[in-house]
């Protein structure tokens, strides 16, 4: 598996986890540089950032059964996320349990995402979740509401000179799916991800 960050980009990673009290471990992006789409999650668990690689937890099971029905493997595709340290909070008991990325993480990661983005124009982004989405879309879109519809928008980008999100000039098209770790929360919405997942397979067959 390769990833898009160069050496440089990967010690800026591991150096933002330093910067927050809560973030632990660092994983790149990693897959193929010409890939049949992109992959935006949340944040690494507490198993994918032990490992360094993405989705290595139940979730990547879940994942895994969704690249099948898509007839696609981990190689033929990018997999990135909006903060790429693991946030956690420490419960009552002091044990360590996921949590969302706080928009200073999100903001302080953004430069790598952008980086690897920015060598993926074009390609098909697929955003997993309320995080991913609205990393590339802003706070207005809903995945409850957008899960399942090809959409062809621009993206956000950090600009580092005005310190906010801005958007790209080109768009993208983008077609948003729930999160595998929420499909394996709530069962009840798989009839909803596996219609969303037989629409994606249709049109990675008429674009591919």
């Amino acid at each position: 598996m390769t990833t898009l960050l160069t050496a440089a980009q990967q010690a800026q990673g591991r150096q933002i986890a330093t910067q927050f009290e809560n973030l632990t471990g660092f994983v790149p992006g990693e897959g193929s540089a010409t890939p049949k789409f992109v992959m935006v999650s949340e944040a690494p668990g507490k198993t994918e950032a032990a490992v360094g690689h993405p989705f290595q937890g139940p979730a990547g099971k879940e994942l895994d059964r969704w690249l099948a029905q898509l007839n696609v493997t981990r190689d033929e595709i990018y997999l990135t996320g909006a903060v790429r340290s693991r946030p956690y909070k420490i419960g009552k008991t002091g044990l360590k349990s996921d949590r969302r990325p706080t928009r200073a993480e999100v903001e302080a990661s953004a430069p790598l995402l952008d980086a690897e983005l920015a060598q993926l124009t074009g390609r098909l982004l697929v955003p997993l979740g309320g995080t991913g989405l609205q990393r590339l879309l802003g706070p207005k879109y809903k995945i409850s509401a957008v899960h399942g519809q090809l959409l062809n928008l621009p993206i956000r980008y950090w600009s580092a000179e005005q310190q906010k999100f801005e958007l790209t000039a080109t768009p993208y098209p983008i077609f948003p799916l729930y999160h595998p770790s929420y499909s394996r929360r709530f069962p009840k919405v798989l009839p909803l991800v596996d219609a969303d997942l037989a629409t994606l397979a249709e049109y990675l067959k008429n674009n591919n």
